[in-house]
């Protein structure tokens, strides 16, 4: 579960190192400290503002490889993070 916000942290550098991304709805740094915050305690109302974020980046950028690679590892981590509640180990 942890590898997938790990894998989106890795984009988010490339994201900021690469600086030709549309960032005017996203604030970057935050949506990056929000990632760290939720390796460190799963908290549902961050996982559903993260989600809002990585919508917005993916649809602001027009489903560019990168964004499209940050959505799809949230909803990985978000479908694994559901087994994980439905089982009760959450």
């Amino acid at each position: 579960m942890i590898e997938h916000l790990d894998n989106i942290l890795n984009d988010i550098n490339e994201i900021k190192k690469a600086n030709k991304y549309n960032l005017n709805n996203v604030d970057i740094n935050f949506l990056e400290n929000s990632i760290i915050k939720l390796k460190e305690k799963i908290d549902l109302e961050n996982v559903k503002e993260i989600s809002n974020l990585v919508y917005q980046l993916n649809i602001d950028n027009t489903f560019s490889l990168i964004t499209d690679h940050i959505s799809n590892e949230f909803y990985a981590f978000e479908f694994i993070l559901e087994q994980k509640i439905k089982e009760g180990k959450i």
